[in-house]
């Protein structure tokens, strides 16, 4: 599994796709920390809070342009098969290519944190932020771009075209990040609300951003994680028996 996961951490590094979405979510959320409405330059407040509310957003298009291609780019060439036949069980293969758009994820991650260090140094007085909050802000948006890449694992079990695997991706992405939020709004009973409320990735993400990193929320994005390779494996099983 080991050797997979390194060939496809490579794979990706080599790619002109992890650049791109690399660029974008960096200079897109950069932007929106310094210079759109809501940032330093705009109000003077040394606060992190635009880049983890448009960050979600971004991660929603970054994952599944990692993932797109984990599962239909082999089903299209026909090179699952030999990967079929390596000493690797089914697990060991979604696991292996899971965790190489995870390691991508993060190092996509690190670099913002010259956001939180020039953040800190500009605040008055110097270094005082709610470091509790930014951290636990950063753990919940790695847990939330873990959970949208293991969607977008099992969307790209589902076809041979990387676009199509692209766009299933976002729409599983967009609906447990806020359509199921959405949904909660709706007239349909307080307990169905509360249930969609729980079930939205978002509201998750928000739990932990408070600097309260909670068992539930930690449980939640776990499963939603082991559901989503779960549901991966049970294509891969369908597909090849």
């Amino acid at each position: 599994m080991w050797a997979l996961w390194r060939k496809e951490t490579f794979a990706l590094l080599y790619s002109f796709t992890a650049y791109l979405v690399w660029g974008l979510f960096l200079v897109g959320t950069g932007l929106f920390v310094w210079v759109f409405a809501g940032g330093v330059v705009q109000t003077g407040a040394a606060e992190m809070e635009a880049f983890f509310s448009v960050a979600p957003w971004f991660l929603l298009f970054l994952a599944p342009a990692l993932t797109m291609r984990s599962f239909a780019e082999e089903f299209r060439t026909g090179s699952y098969e030999l990967l079929a036949t390596a000493p690797l069980s089914r697990w060991e293969i979604v696991l292996g290519k899971y965790l190489a758009v995870a390691t991508v994820l993060a190092f996509a991650l690190v670099p913002t944190g010259v956001f939180y260090l020039s953040i800190a140094w500009l605040a008055q007085p110097q270094w005082q932020v709610d470091h509790g909050a930014i951290q636990g802000a950063y753990i919940g948006l790695f847990g939330l771009g873990l959970a949208l890449a293991a969607l977008g694992i099992w969307a790209s079990t589902l076809t041979t075209h990387t676009i199509v695997a692209f766009l299933l991706g976002l729409f599983w992405g967009f609906v447990f990040l806020i359509g199921l939020e959405f949904a909660s709004e709706l007239p349909v009973g307080r307990f169905l609300q509360e249930l969609l409320a729980q079930l939205s990735l978002m509201e998750h993400y928000r739990s932990v951003s408070r600097g309260v990193v909670d068992l539930r929320d930690v449980t939640y994005f776990f499963s939603v994680i082991a559901g989503g390779l779960g549901l991966a494996h049970f294509q891969l099983s369908r597909r090849h028996p």
